[in-house]
């Protein structure tokens, strides 16, 4: 019973997640990060879940072909400015 009165916030927080790793993408429009968050919730559950958002970023990286146009982009930011990360 505990479990079920807790989902909603955890939810709610795994996508709050996802939405701030979104806003590591300077350029990324508000429209992308919101589109990213709800198929984040669709493709990657188990990373939401897990609120890393190292994880979700990976995640949805590794499914980028299976996200909307919108979030693509948004991911292709995002992805473009973790590998600038690591070559500094």
């Amino acid at each position: 019973m505990i479990a079920r009165l807790f989902r909603p916030l955890s939810t709610c927080l795994a996508i709050g997640t996802l939405v701030g790793l979104a806003g590591v993408a300077h350029a990324a429009p508000d429209l992308g990060k919101r589109a990213c968050a709800r198929e984040a919730k669709r493709l990657c559950p188990a990373q939401m879940r897990s609120f890393s958002r190292k994880r979700v970023e990976a995640c949805m990286i590794a499914r980028i072909d299976q996200t909307s146009a919108l979030c693509h982009s948004t991911m292709l930011e995002i992805k473009a400015q973790r590998e600038a990360t690591i070559r500094r």
